[in-house]
Parts: structure tokens; C-alpha cells; sequence
């Protein structure tokens, strides 16, 4: 038998291990290093990327709230800088929120700006969290197009409203396969 002593927490809260793993993981998700990333260009380098990754592929709340405001600061020709991110938010609600930005939400919204800005890890392998961002998109849009589907069919619709909601499915899902392709050949480079 070993003589080596035990080794026991004291007094440690079991809950808050859970929680630094939680706040990890939310730093490397590629949605934060996307939005995070954007911070740091400025609008022509950003352009491209605001055009191929929509506002809906962006699944967080705050997240979509910044990338939203990076992409009018960018179609006005403004660089994305978080100063300029954190003025605008006072006066530019989140699109689904249509809530007037109070100072206890513009505060909030500061705190995970600096978050998202200053845990980028690499600005430059943007396309590459464009595609991860695409590609979660699309395995969101495939639940929900399948969740949707079960709905219609359990619904007693017709078969033609069916086959309508198979193509609206189709087409969107098609558009962000694509849009995850070309934001991978982007990295690769053009083909030759």
C-alpha cells in the first residue's frame, strides 16, 4: 500500500471549474474569433468576409449585435475599430432586439467587446473562422429545415406546400454551402 496522502478539494467550488471551461471554450468558439478578427481590420480587408458570412450565420446575440454595426461601419467606409464599434452601439440597438440601448446594456456590450478584441488569436486566419461560422450555420439551418419539415408533415399540409418548403430549404441551404466554399478557397487561394 501507498503512503502517498490523499489529495481532496477544500472548500472549492465544484461549479466554478464548470464555469472557466464555459468562458473558454466561448473565447476559442470561431463566431467569437470571427467578430474578434473583424475588430482588427480595417473596412476593405473586412468587406470581403462581411460579404460572404451573413448576419443570420452569426448565432450569439451579442456577437450578431457587434458584427452587425462592424458591417454599417464598413458599407460607410469606417474601420471597424471597437471604439468606434462601442460608440455606434449607443445609438444602433441589435436589429432583433428593437430595444433603446440603456447604459446597463451598453456597459455589457463593452465588456464582451474588449473580450471578443483582445482574445483573437489570430486576425489572420479570418477565412478560416468565416468557414467554421458557415459551416455551423449550416448544420443549424439543416435542424431547423428537419425540425420544420416533421412540423409540416405532422401538420396534415399539403403535399404541395411540402415540395414548396423543400425548395425554399434547398435554395437556402445550397446558398450557405456555397457561401462556406468560397470562404475556404479564400484561404486556399485562387485554383489553378
Amino acid at each position: 500500500m501507498s503512503s502517498a496522502p490523499k489529495l481532496t478539494v477544500v472548500g472549492g467550488d465544484t461549479a466554478a471549474p464548470a464555469q472557466r471551461a464555459e468562458a473558454t471554450l466561448r473565447h476559442w468558439d470561431p463566431e467569437a474569433q470571427l467578430v474578434g478578427a473583424l475588430l482588427h481590420l480595417p473596412a476593405a480587408k473586412a468587406a470581403p468576409i462581411l460579404a460572404l458570412v451573413p448576419n443570420t450565420a452569426i448565432w450569439h446575440p451579442d456577437h450578431r449585435w457587434v458584427y452587425e454595426i462592424v458591417r454599417h461601419l464598413v458599407d460607410t467606409g469606417t474601420d471597424p475599430d471597437p471604439v468606434v464599434v462601442l460608440r455606434t452601439a449607443r445609438h444602433r440597438p441589435p436589429a432583433d432586439g428593437g430595444r433603446t440601448v440603456t447604459a446597463r446594456r451598453h456597459h455589457a456590450f463593452a465588456v464582451r467587446l474588449a473580450e471578443l478584441y483582445t482574445n483573437t488569436v489570430s486576425p489572420a486566419m479570418i477565412d478560416q473562422y468565416a468557414r467554421e461560422v458557415l459551416e455551423d450555420a449550416y448544420r443549424r439551418a439543416v435542424g431547423f429545415h428537419g425540425t420544420r419539415m416533421t412540423q409540416l408533415a405532422e401538420s396534415d399540409c399539403s403535399r404541395e406546400e411540402l415540395t414548396n418548403y423543400l425548395t425554399v430549404m434547398r435554395a437556402d441551404l445550397a446558398e450557405l454551402w456555397r457561401r462556406a466554399e468560397a470562404a475556404g478557397s479564400r484561404r486556399r487561394g485562387p485554383r489553378r
